[in-house]
């Protein structure tokens, strides 16, 4: 036993099944058990510890940095989907962990004589917070809400029932990696702020106000425990008003477990203000968080210290509102208090002055109101320019969204020149850090490093250019960005787009360009892109015809300068460049949904598809694995006249893989081999073997991915299928040159091989197993396989390869 101790610390579990194989002793397969199970239990408990901690597990990590190394591009996307695919599973344990107990105290308050028994059973209040903001995050907000409300429904019925129904509590032990807890999880300050921020940025400041009014409802709220201790005669001297001294507010929260809103769920509410526009309610919090008298207040705020984030927050207010002079006291009143309170955090910084630029020229949303004489200028960018200098004179050096705002504001003002001057002092100031850093090389202004979202900047100069008509300057910005090493956003290519559709003519040459660069980039059109690009096609196709489609909002153009010889050309290139655009989307459902719809525009207005066309809705089947779709797509290309060529069998190649189904693969390869017309050229040996050879290497791919025993099965059955039709094929159309191809095709006869030799291996059935092994016995009598010796081989190939040759000489010899 001290010697299997011993192993079990340096050896692998492969090792142990060995050494008990060996020993031949009556507890080895005990042994065997107790080592693997204590592997398990290792490995159970340090991903346990991993979820409590927070930390990710070492072979999670090990995995991530292999991907890092293979893709080190996507390595911060790849390791984000990680993380929120692990926060999704622990917020949905913790809905069902609430909603089991939600429904026990239910059953229990029905039945009167019921007990509960004796266990923890409610999730604690910090998890079910954090499941909250997960499914907030993820946008799905109606499930954040519904758990919300469990959560005050099940504190609320627990409290209803008698506490001698609950049996004592026993030391209990939880598998799951949620901490359970006796009592249910009520609603605190950080559930309400978590809903509300959430409720925010998916633009429902409404319902974040609705919960703050439920908030102000609750018993356990500073104001009601104020209230109730005054009726109680407790504490006679306490003040009912929301200016209370913060010491006051602490006793509250410790002694009464009162909820007195903090700095952080001020500036959350005066988030929701600002983004309704309403700067009086926003600039009313801040007076009561620095407890002023004799102003408008907001009731239930108490004295809280303000931040930087309190001021930029009511700036932002002020934006949305589109009062300039409400927004230029902002600056003023952080000044004043960083003055008061000696912290120099309060001064103005970089977003306070981006937002002030951003709010020049801006109109207001209730015109019916008095603005502020400051908040004129709608047509005059000075003050614009005039905040940047002064927050250069105070040392804030300006970024690309602080240019960005600058350059928006002298579109809206109708200067196109000034825009452009905008930009151009952003590139001085590149130039001039470049030449006040330590680098002794001074390089050109192409190699200089770019502004943080200097890309934005660039995209409202060409924005503003193309509102101005001056369409030549915009695609000159669009080129040059790009030397200076700036890469241009999706919105950039949709407003250089819009540009170029509206332009009389239409620039189809420079509108390949920019979708070419999209396609280069990998950049997804945006809904707006999409639907200006499906409406000009369809304006090119029925020139002088206004069009409109149910559900589709398409900007027509009213005056087409295209000659009619061309126009089908260029609606037919609009169409393509669409599609192969869409088909860059994540998300593959909607991906599919809008490329189809695309082509049944095509079909509608009459447009006659051609085989790009067709190749590009089989891409779309391959990524969503739609075997189906694709089907109706061949059928409807054979009852066009349409001939597949080399890549709509790439596509099906890549569909087969998907779905794995190898006879549609086939069933396009046959078509492309038996055609022999002008407009088909059959495709050469090789590059026939080449595709289907990728294929097979594509489920081998598959097969290493995977462990599960019965998807491997499919797998090899796959390969087998694919080996027999593509040989029977090469046989049935004499295909000679394609045989010799296959025959030295050492990847491809190796994948089919070692499928055939493991579902003999594997299959129970007698007649699957006999016709892999003379499948086996087939692919090993190739030359391949006897006059040459591979180094390149791996050990499960030779095994398969010295299997299939016993059973080939067992018979020869029978």
């Amino acid at each position: 036993m001290n010697k299997a101790q011993t192993m079990i610390n340096r050896h692998s579990p492969q090792y142990y099944y060995r050494w008990c194989r060996r020993s031949r002793c009556c507890d080895s397969y005990f042994i065997l058990a107790l080592v693997i199970t204590l592997l398990f239990t290792k490995n159970f408990c340090d991903a346990f510890n991993s979820h409590q901690s927070g930390r990710p597990h070492p072979t999670t990590i090990r995995h991530a940095s292999a991907s890092r190394k293979q893709h080190p591009k996507l390595a911060g996307q790849v390791a984000m989907e990680e993380i929120s695919s692990i926060r999704m599973k622990e917020a949905q344990l913790v809905e069902k962990l609430l909603l089991d107990a939600l429904n026990k105290i239910k059953k229990m308050k029905r039945n009167k004589d019921s007990v509960l028994p004796p266990s923890k059973l409610f999730p604690h209040v910090r998890q079910c917070n954090a499941a909250l903001a997960t499914f907030g995050d993820s946008g799905d907000f109606t499930r954040a809400l519904r758990l919300f409300t469990q959560m005050r429904k099940s504190a609320s019925l627990f409290y209803m029932i008698p506490q001698e129904r609950f049996s004592p509590l026993e030391h209990h032990h939880s598998l799951s990696s949620i901490d359970l807890i006796p009592v249910p999880p009520k609603p605190t300050l950080v559930t309400y702020s978590t809903l509300m921020s959430r409720a925010i940025s998916l633009r429902k400041p409404r319902v974040a106000l609705r919960l703050w009014r439920l908030l102000q409802t609750q018993p356990n709220f500073f104001t009601n425990v104020i209230s109730r201790k005054r009726r109680d005669g407790r504490n006679a001297n306490t003040d009912t008003s929301s200016y209370m001294d913060p010491s006051t507010l602490h006793k509250l929260e410790k002694e009464d477990a009162a909820i007195v809103p903090d700095v952080i769920f001020c500036n959350t509410l005066m988030n929701a203000y600002a983004k309704m526009g309403d700067y009086k309610a926003a600039k009313a919090i801040l007076n009561s968080m620095l407890g002023k008298k004799g102003v408008p207040t907001h009731e239930g705020i108490p004295k809280v210290k303000p931040t930087a984030v309190t001021y930029n927050t009511l700036a932002d207010a002020c934006k949305v509102a589109g009062e300039l002079g409400a927004a230029l006291d902002v600056p003023e009143l952080m000044i004043s208090q960083s003055e008061e309170t000696g912290d120099t955090t309060l001064l103005p910084d970089l977003r306070t002055y981006t937002t002030l630029i951003s709010t020049v020229a801006r109109k207001s949303i209730d015109n019916q109101e008095k603005r502020d004489i400051r908040s004129g200028g709608e047509k005059d960018p000075d003050m614009a320019f005039a905040l940047l200098n002064r927050m250069k004179h105070e040392g804030i050096v300006p970024n690309g969204v602080t240019y960005s705002a600058l350059i928006d504001v002298c579109r809206r003002c109708n200067r196109v020149d000034m825009a452009l001057n905008g930009l151009r002092t952003m590139l001085k100031q590149k130039a001039k850090a470049n030449l006040a850093s330590k680098d002794t090389t001074k390089r050109p202004i192409y190699h200089h490093k770019p502004l943080q979202n200097e890309a934005g900047a660039w995209t409202a100069a060409i924005n503003a250019c193309g509102k101005a008509g001056r369409t030549d300057t915009a695609i000159r910005l669009f080129r040059t960005m790009q030397k200076v090493g700036v890469k241009p956003s999706s919105w950039t290519c949709a407003c250089l787009s819009d540009c170029l559709l509206k332009s009389s003519p239409i620039r189809i040459k420079e509108l390949e360009e920019v979708l070419q660069y999209m396609k280069g980039a990998g950049l997804v059109p945006s809904e707006v892109m999409y639907t200006s690009l499906m409406g000009v096609a369809l304006e090119l196709s029925q020139k002088g015809t206004r069009i409109t489609k149910d559900g589709l909002q398409v900007q027509l153009i009213d005056n087409l300068s295209i000659d009619s010889e061309d126009t089908t050309t260029a609606a037919i290139f609009l169409f393509k460049q669409l599609m192969r655009s869409l088909l860059m989307q994540t998300e593959k459902e909607d991906m599919m949904l809008k490329v189809f719809l695309v082509f049944q525009e095509m079909k509608n207005v009459g447009m006659l598809p051609d085989v790009a066309v067709y190749n590009s809705l089989l891409r779309a089947c391959a990524v969503t694995g739609n075997i189906e779709r694709a089907q109706s797509v061949l059928r409807r290309m054979k009852m066009d006249g349409i001939v597949p060529n080399r890549g709509t069998l790439k596509e099906a190649v890549t569909l087969a893989q998907n779905a794995r189904r190898s006879e549609f693969a086939l069933s396009v390869w046959e078509t492309l081999s038996v055609k022999k017309t002008a407009e088909a050229v059959p495709l050469k040996p090789e590059v026939a073997v080449e595709m289907i050879s990728d294929l097979m290497i594509r489920y081998a791919s598959d097969l290493q991915q995977t462990s599960n025993h019965d998807e491997r099965i499919v797998i090899h059955r796959e390969m087998m299928k694919l080996y027999q039709g593509f040989m029977s094929k090469l046989e049935e159309f004499e295909l000679h040159d394609a045989s010799e191809e296959i025959a030295q095709n050492l990847a491809f006869l190796l994948a089919a091989l070692k499928a055939a030799v493991s579902c003999e291996f594997h299959s129970e059935a007698i007649e699957e197993k006999t016709r892999s092994r003379e499948l086996a016995c087939e692919i090993v009598g190739f030359e391949i396989f006897q006059t040459e010796h591979h180094t390149d081989i791996d050990r499960a190939g030779k095994k398969a390869i010295q299997l299939a040759t016993n059973w080939l000489y067992a018979f020869e010899v029978s």
